[in-house]
């Protein structure tokens, strides 16, 4: 999992995956360090379809706002650096791939 957290970095990654998962989450929040493990995982898993990057809220305010960030711990998926899906709270990882293969295997022009 990638610790780059501004935008300029985001469209370097955009370069090199069209698929780029933002994780939101501070550093005092409980249910961040649980989503940490799991998005460790999935960057593994998913290492040929995207790119996962931290994002720390408290540093990075501006992109929280652009990506419409309301509570952590926050997944945005961007496809080709246009939001395309979120999940918010704290899941499992089961929900996260769930999420994850449903989002990447849909075109943006089928979602309404």
């Amino acid at each position: 999992m990638e610790d780059k957290t501004n935008l300029q970095s985001l469209n370097g990654l955009a370069n090199k995956q069209p698929w780029v998962l933002l994780y939101f989450s501070t550093s005092w929040c409980a249910p961040c360090k649980d989503m940490a493990l799991i998005l460790d995982e999935i960057s593994m898993q998913y290492i040929d379809q995207l790119e996962v990057v931290k994002v720390d809220v408290d540093e990075q305010m501006q992109l929280a706002r652009e990506c419409d960030v309301k509570g952590v711990p926050t997944l945005v998926l961007l496809e080709e650096l246009n939001k395309k899906s979120s999940l918010i709270g704290g899941v499992t990882s089961t929900q996260v791939t769930d999420w994850l293969d449903i989002q990447l295997h849909t075109t943006s022009e089928q979602l309404t």
